[in-house]
């Protein structure tokens, strides 16, 4: 599968693609709720064809998505293409596949210089892309290139992932420094699911499967300590560590948790499964109605609920302060002009 190249196009106004830049709007008044759509070409014009699957950097600027849209020849190939879209010049980048793929749901950097993903059904590999060299590279050690994308750091420069054979490429858990090259194996011999990252890379927060179901674990990568943070609250799922390392927000018997590291204990904060997180753990995205495609921003510091929108998330969709997440929908009443008869990504502004 080959994208179309970067489709270039002058900068959109920003009161036509929403986009803002933190220091830019640092010294702002605060404006209301609103939805603006992202699955646009570089001069705002809506995709023709299905946008999925999101992730967002943490000062927002940069979302990635996959994407099966004509203009950009995504649907001549088997399965999607992956594109990066700066929100401030409104240009999309493909990031470069050398083969037919599909693609696992894209992590961000903080400051979205670099992409992590999984590429591949058959022979899944954990991906790394780089928007300033433009490279795409496999990030697994030598003789572990097959598995899944799991985590990026704040920083880019660590990432956990999964590796094995085709046929088990979760069998393994390991963390790689790219910046030295060195490759820690956390666990092996088993199964491992989603994982999260501390900023520095230092904690690793991480799914695995016990005797008793799915358990959710904390390991210091310094001193090997390891805690656990769902001890019988039943089967665990979504994680994300925050960027300071003091606190593990959670999904326990479908109920989200928030687990205070220095104090040893966890406190249940909604009555539903979260989805999605900030990097800073205090904003989640909770999955609530009766089908589960309502979502809402939690702040789980105060209780204060926002709707963010119909639709669903991916883990890495919501940006610093819970200031904007990142959702796919089919409804086309969000915006004006949405007639493509097909899903989106949009980018709900909560304040």
């Amino acid at each position: 599968m080959r994208c179309a190249k970067a489709l270039l196009g002058t900068a959109l106004a920003l009161a036509v693609s929403g986009a803002t830049l933190p220091a830019a709007a640092a010294d702002a008044p605060p404006r209301a709720p609103r939805t603006e759509r992202v699955s646009t070409a570089a001069e705002g014009a809506q995709l023709d064809g299905r946008s999925l699957d999101a992730g967002i950097s943490a000062d927002g600027r940069y979302v990635a998505f996959a994407t099966k849209a004509e203009r950009l020849r995504c649907h001549q190939q088997t399965y999607t293409c992956l594109v990066l879209k700066d929100r401030v010049t409104g240009e999309l980048t493909p990031i470069p596949n050398d083969g037919d793929s599909s693609w696992g749901t894209p992590l961000l950097s903080r400051d979205g210089r670099r992409v992590g993903h999984t590429a591949g059904t058959k022979s899944p590999a954990p991906m790394l892309y780089d928007r300033e060299t433009g490279r795409n590279v496999n990030v697994g050690a030598p003789g572990h290139g097959t598995g899944l994308l799991r985590a990026v750091s704040a920083d880019g420069d660590t990432v956990a992932y999964t590796s094995g054979d085709r046929f088990r490429p979760t069998q393994n858990l390991r963390v790689r420094d790219l910046a030295t090259g060195a490759d820690e194996l956390i666990g092996g011999d088993g199964w491992f699911g989603a994982a999260s990252l501390s900023a520095d890379g230092g904690l690793l927060a991480y799914a695995t499967r016990g005797a008793d179901g799915v358990d959710l674990f904390v390991r210091d990568r310094a001193t090997g300590a390891t805690t656990q943070l769902d001890r019988g609250l039943g089967d665990a799922g979504f994680v994300r560590l925050a960027g300071n390392g003091r606190t593990a927000l959670f999904v326990a018997g479908g109920r989200t948790y928030a687990y205070d590291l220095r104090k040893g204990a966890a406190r249940e904060v909604a009555d539903r499964p979260a989805e999605a997180a900030s990097p800073d753990a205090r904003y989640a995205v909770l999955t609530e109605g009766a089908d589960g495609t309502a979502l809402t921003l939690l702040d789980v510091r105060t209780g204060r609920r926002t709707p963010v929108g119909p639709g669903a998330v991916a883990p890495g969709s919501v940006t610093a302060g819970g200031r904007a997440v990142v959702f796919t929908s089919a409804a086309a009443d969000l915006v004006p002009g949405d007639t493509n008869g097909s899903t989106d990504i949009f980018l709900r502004h909560t304040r």
